[in-house]
């Protein structure tokens, strides 16, 4: 059957079939009991094993790569197999790229040169889906088809585009192999060279035993049936199908093409003990499932390195016995027997160690796993370790640990403190006892009470009956390694930084002393803003440049602000994004190139009154604010109005006095003429006021000329009141008085408004006041601008200047309109002036009455 090894040339073979038996027996003892102490004895004999991960981040190339397949959530680069580029100029370039030897349950996330792509899914089918760049310099000039593995024809594309003619042909269909094409168009400006890529994918859909109604499950799960599998992230189950094996399509015998794990019988694996196991993985600890597994099974591996970087994620073991073999959990177990040393044979010898050499002895375990929200890069978890245990082995003992299988700091932390914890319980023994306990099996907790050796309870590594002898029946031979349930009820818990001795520093993770307190801070132009004031201890730890704040309103976690500083500083003012009386949230991460570092504890504090309520103007306060706007704009013109200054030159008409100041500024060369005349007066008499401001501007070149000027007057008399105005007007007679305000203010840096360009005409009678206006605002919600123009006014008109009959009238809260020509009309009801003749659109029925 032809495949994209075609072309790729990668063939595998059964995963490691020589080498496999090594995790019998071994597994007894060697997965999970004493982690830390099998790692140092790997590490020491520099045994030659193969890390088997869920991360890929160097790209392969070339046909001898081992087969794979991809379990739960993987990082990868990929295996570049196939590049070819087409069309004029050789612009368009694909290349595909093989994650999985076996199909996959989609994708997830692309990064190219290191930066997250956002992406619009643009077809799906039953076997593929393609993305499209959805912005960016990579809009409209990349694309990406993802194949999920159980495609049965080949990508037409990659066909029709092959340069030459054949290198890709129909007989590449990639059957039961996970690819992608990627897809560019050469620009010179935003893709003149292509990016190194990164995938995460959502790995194999796996058989799990608890949905198969047919082993006691429940569910429509069968193995050997692909179709009803379900991706998954549990170890257990990856165990399982492990253990069963990896197969897509048929051998030439008709039989299933095993090519990776160890192809055990269903009988072998007991259901009811791998359900057991795969139930605590399920369980839900601190938000998510306690134990998941990121991994790329691999051919090339032993079995039991395979296994072992299964195992290391749930902190398991695996159980061989003649009722098979399972995997064991590290959680807590009730005691199933307990003994004394009277249940002891007394004629066989009882080996007992209190404690493990030094050799074996850790105080400190740390190490780094891989954080899918940073491009699945290393991250580091918090170190494991416990003061008292440093100063009792008078030395520092420390352990790398990283978890290559696991994508949850949360997780880390818990094995961590797992296999911190198993070491420093360290007591062993051999034992024999009488037939009696013949019913304790491997991995049983059981309680011995020796007044010799003291009261402790131990797992049982290793268990075989003595042959029958002279002496009497079978007895019970156990080998017993020391536990306790403290081991995992203190799982995750963070340990207390613990100085190390000899001079060895110690690094900060967050400052010292720091607190947010809030306070009001004073702009430009008097307005007082609610602010915090951040502050904190000298940093004297010399990998630290610098320090970077971010907060957030506590209710929109989504909208957050942040500032970075040099770790010289000691305080800080926090403004942005800050409005009257919201409770921020507010954390820290030093900055620290050398070193791995994390957010700081969480700080809550509220903002205080600013006193500029005018500035905050949401969509949920719309309608109020409107009708604020136009009060403050009152009361600024109000506030604005002031008494004319003093003639410098008066005049007497009619008994009136007056000024007049005329200001003209004028350019000239040649026949061209440019010129702007402003004349300003104002008269005052016993029985009327006017205000008045006259302005041409005229320009003019031979025949062509062109001016325009405004008059804009604000006049008051016994009669009437009338104002217009650029600036700010006032005039007044008899109790009857005209106001006009136009303002263009600008508030920098708050949340409120951004800028305002308002209009307001004011006018009263007998102290009765009356005012219409309108305002133009830009404002800024959840950190997009937006505009608005509302207008208050009785009547609202619409006209050309020659219609006798308005076109568009808007009066006590009714729309009327003369003409109207509209396209598509929809309305709920439609009614007669006379009430006779009605249409209930929304009731769909028409009324006729007399």
């Amino acid at each position: 059957m032809p495949i994209i090894s075609a072309v790729v040339g990668a063939i595998g073979a059964i995963g490691s079939a020589i080498g496999a038996l090594g995790i019998v027996g071994r597994a007894i003892i060697g997965i999970g009991l004493n982690f830390v102490a099998a790692k140092i004895q790997q590490k020491l004999a520099k045994k030659n094993q193969k890390t088997v991960t869920g991360t890929q981040f160097e790209r392969t190339y070339g046909e001898n790569q081992a087969r794979q397949v991809a379990c739960g959530l993987v990082g990868i680069a990929g295996h570049d197999c196939y590049v070819n580029t087409y069309d004029k100029s050789n612009k368009r370039l694909e290349q595909v790229f093989v994650f999985s030897d076996y199909p996959c349950d989609g994708l997830s996330r692309i990064w190219a040169g290191g930066s997250l792509l956002t992406l619009n899914q643009t077809a799906t089918d039953a076997h593929s889906t393609t993305y499209a760049v959805a912005n960016g310099d990579y809009a409209g000039r990349m694309t990406f088809v993802f194949y999920r593995g159980t495609q049965t024809t080949a990508n037409a594309g990659l066909i029709t585009n092959s340069n030459p003619t054949g290198r890709w042909t129909a007989d590449h269909r990639g059957d039961g192999l996970c690819y992608l094409i990627a897809r560019m168009t050469y620009d010179q400006e935003k893709l003149a060279n292509f990016p190194d890529f990164f995938f995460e994918i959502r790995g194999a859909r796996l058989y799990d035993f608890r949905k198969d109604s047919t082993v006691g499950g429940s569910g429509s799960h069968r193995w050997g049936d692909y179709s009803t599998h379900e991706f998954s992230q549990n170890p257990i189950v990856m165990d399982y199908n492990y253990c069963r094996g990896f197969a897509w399509g048929q051998n030439s015998l008709g039989q299933p093409d095993f090519f990776l794990g160890m192809e055990m019988a269903a009988s072998d694996l007991p259901i009811d003990k791998y359900a057991v196991a795969a139930n605590i993985c399920d369980e839900i600890a601190g938000g998510e499932t306690r134990y998941k597994c990121s991994i790329m099974l691999d051919a090339d591996a032993e079995h039991g390195d395979n296994i072992d970087a299964l195992m290391t994620s749930c902190a398991g073991m695996v159980i061989d016995s003649v009722e098979g073999s399972w995997p064991l959990i590290g959680t807590a177990q009730p005691v199933v027997a307990t003994f004394a040393d009277a249940d002891l044979i007394i004629s066989e010898p009882v080996r007992f160690k209190k404690k493990r050499s030094m050799s074996e002895l850790v105080n400190s375990v740390g190490g780094t796993y891989p954080e899918p929200a940073n491009m699945w890069s290393p991250v580091g978890y918090d170190t494991q370790t416990n003061v008292s245990q440093v100063a009792l082995d008078r030395r520092t003992l420390d352990m790398q640990v990283n978890f290559e299988t696991v994508t949850s700091k949360r997780q880390a932390n818990q094995l961590a403190s797992i296999y911190y914890n198993e070491n420093r319980f360290e007591a062993t023994a051999d034992v024999v006892l009488r037939p009696y306990f013949q019913d304790i099996k491997v991995g049983d907790w059981v309680r011995w009470n020796s007044a010799r050796y003291g009261d402790r309870v131990y797992i049982v590594q290793a268990r075989s009956i003595r042959a029958l002898t002279s002496d009497g029946p079978r007895n019970v031979s156990l080998s017993l390694q020391e536990r306790d349930a403290s081991i995992y009820t203190t799982v995750g818990v963070t340990p207390p930084v613990v100085a190390i001795p000899g001079a060895e520093p110690v690094y900060l993770n967050e400052l010292q002393d720091w607190a947010v307190i809030p306070v009001l801070a004073a702009g430009p132009d008097g307005r007082t803003y609610p602010a915090f004031r951040v502050s904190w201890s000298p940093v004297d730890d010399v990998t630290v440049e610098g320090v970077q704040f971010r907060w957030w309103p506590k209710n929109e976690p989504n909208n957050k602000f942040s500032r970075s500083i040099t770790s010289r500083e000691t305080l800080v003012l926090l403004q942005e994004g800050v409005v009257n009386l919201e409770t921020y949230v507010f954390e820290h991460i030093l900055i620290a190139p050398s070193r791995v570092t994390s957010w700081s504890s969480q700080i809550e504090a509220t903002a205080l009154e600013g006193g500029n309520d005018d500035l905050e103007v949401g969509l949920d306060n719309l309608n109020k604010d409107v009708l604020d706007r136009f009060a403050e704009l009152q009361t600024s013109n109000a506030d604005a109005i002031r008494k004319l200054r003093e003639a410098i030159t008066s005049f007497s008409l009619n008994g009136a006095v007056g000024e007049v100041q005329r200001q003209k500024m004028k350019a000239q060369m040649g026949d061209a003429l440019a010129q702007i005349v402003e004349e300003r007066r104002v008269r005052a008499s016993d029985d009327d006021a006017l205000a008045e401001i006259i302005t041409l501007l005229e320009a003019d070149f031979d025949e062509n000329s062109a001016a325009v000027g405004q008059q804009l007057t604000a006049l008051t008399n016994s009669n009437s009141a009338l104002s217009q105005t650029v600036t700010s007007l006032n005039a007044s007679v008899l109790g009857i008085s005209a106001q006009g305000r136009v303002a263009f203010t600008v508030a920098a840096n708050q949340s409120g408004v951004d800028a305002r360009y308002s209009v307001s005409i004011r006018g009263s009678l007998n102290e009765a006041f009356k005012e219409t206006g309108f305002f133009l605002e830009l404002y800024t919600m959840s950190g997009v601008q937006r505009s608005r123009f509302a207008i208050l006014a009785d009547q609202f008109v619409v006209t050309d200047g020659g219609q006798y009959t308005l076109p568009l009238v808007f009066e006590n809260g009714v729309l009327k309109l003369n003409v109207a020509d509209i396209g598509t009309i929809r309305a709920a009801l439609m009614v007669s002036p006379s009430e006779k003749t009605i249409f209930n659109l929304a009731g769909d029925f028409l009324s006729f009455s007399d």
